[in-house]
């Protein structure tokens, strides 16, 4: 695990020298392969899920007023009722040959999740996940491990020894600044959603910084998403299930400005979960790709679809605000 801050420390290292140098740090950068395991066991993981649940859901459901609209469809993707989940073991399954004298084990193939949403705050994850997720798949994650999956900014997440260990410990795995979508943990979470886990990704690849975050997404969506699909089609995975949802009022639960560990409260949040995306037309075409370019038109393509589909749920939050008396302001309509 400490390799994650050393590599931090040598990006640092990198960055001065190229500055001194007039010379590229992305060459020097040394990018580790990240871990799964947490550093605090399984117990550890538990707690610390479900600490942060309870800590989220205090803070939009006591503190702050949220709704959610279409939350049955959320949790049971989430909870893989919809995904195929019979057991707690997921990757595989025994079955007894004909004399009974030898077990054998099949590998199963399960369907995966991918939730894709917008990204206002700094605690839009876990907060808003932990909020719509309930409490007992948090408390019970020993026994089934599949909670979500996320990727954090490794600037965060290795500030230092104690906090990689608490955000590995809550399923997030740290991601490099300008390492492009070819590092590491971009193949880790193909892995993990191949073999039926849950990932959360927030495809605007930073935060929105504008009034309630609520402008259409008209500027072109990270690949990052697109790569992880066709990793998992070269592993023989399943298409997996990409879910869309979209939250407005985090930005005033936790402002992006000021000081990074106040929250407010008396505060509006509405959550509006969407339909399942359909992306079979995509299936069985990244393999048929010749080069890096055709590959880059081929991401492109898939998250021009993932963005109207995103845009179409921003559309309803919009209408369920002002049918709930939610205010909504006029440069939201404007842009509407």
């Amino acid at each position: 695990m400490s390799s994650f801050a050393s590599s931090a420390e040598e990006s640092k290292d990198a960055k001065g020298a190229a500055n001194k140098t007039g010379g590229s740090s992305a060459a020097v950068v040394k990018i580790i392969t990240p871990s799964t395991a947490s550093p605090w066991g399984t117990i550890g993981r538990t707690f610390v899920l479900s600490a942060v649940a309870l800590f989220s859901k205090a803070l939009l459901g006591v503190f702050n007023s949220t709704t959610i609209s279409n939350h049955e469809t959320f949790v049971r993707a989430a909870t893989r009722e919809d995904r195929g989940a019979t057991t707690t073991k997921d990757d595989e399954e025994e079955e007894e040959d004909a004399n009974e004298t030898k077990k054998k084990k099949k590998k199963k193939k399960r369907t995966g999740l991918i939730t894709v949403a917008n990204h206002h705050s700094t605690f839009d994850d876990p907060g808003v996940l932990a909020y719509m997720t309930p409490l007992k798949f948090f408390l019970t994650e020993m026994f089934h491990k599949n909670n979500r999956w996320t990727l954090c900014t490794a600037e965060v997440a290795t500030t230092n020894k104690f906090v990689e260990s608490f955000i590995l410990s809550g399923k997030g795995i740290p991601i490099y600044r300008g390492g492009g979508i070819e590092q590491p943990c971009m193949k880790v979470m193909a892995e993990l959603v191949a073999a039926g886990r849950w990932l959360q990704i927030f495809p605007e690849g930073k935060i929105n910084k504008e009034p309630r975050g609520q402008t259409p997404l008209d500027q072109r969506l990270k690949w990052g998403l697109g790569k992880i699909l066709c990793d998992i089609e070269e592993m023989g995975g399943a298409q997996p299930m990409i879910l869309p949802f979209w939250h407005s009022g985090m930005d005033e639960v936790k402002p992006y400005e000021g000081c990074k560990t106040i929250f407010r409260w008396g505060k509006r949040v509405h959550v509006t979960v969407g339909e399942p995306i359909d992306m079979k037309r995509f299936r069985g075409r990244c393999g048929k790709c010749k080069n890096e370019e055709e590959k880059g038109a081929l991401y492109a393509e898939m998250m021009t679809v993932v963005r109207d589909k995103m845009n179409e749920v921003r559309k309803k939050n919009l209408e369920e605000r002002e049918q709930m008396g939610i205010t909504v302001s006029e440069e939201e309509r404007k842009k509407e």
